[in-house]
């Protein structure tokens, strides 16, 4: 038995062990040149789909709210008289954030439809 360096953390490990007990790596036979296991890679991938998904789920939420600033500050600061170029503002801020959810709920539905097939 020796001491080696995990290939994931670089922390120093039993060579006996077959999963690092810092990072829990796996360190078993049937992995990769990377000392990943095949299940680890899907893992990893599942991951990363998780990742992006919750991404672009943030993105929407950013343009409804976005939307919504615009149309309250429209409703509530139009009545009181102020430069038109303010109500430009707001319905631009509006347009801009409805555009921006309609984009991404397109690409969601696109990230979705990736998923199933």
């Amino acid at each position: 038995m020796s001491i080696i360096s995990c290939p994931s953390c670089k922390k120093r490990i039993s060579s006996k062990a077959k999963v690092c007990s810092h990072c829990n790596y796996s360190l078993v036979e049937g992995a990769t040149e990377d000392g990943v296991t095949e299940e680890q890679l899907a893992s990893r991938a599942k991951l990363a789909r998780m990742k992006q998904r919750y991404s672009l789920q943030m993105q929407a939420m950013g343009g409804i709210i976005l939307f919504l600033t615009g149309i309250l500050l429209w409703y509530f600061l139009g009545n009181r008289g102020l430069s038109q170029v303010s109500h430009f503002i707001e319905l631009g801020i509006a347009v801009i954030g409805g555009a921006w959810y309609l984009v991404t709920r397109i690409r969601l539905l696109m990230f979705k439809k990736t998923d199933l097939s």
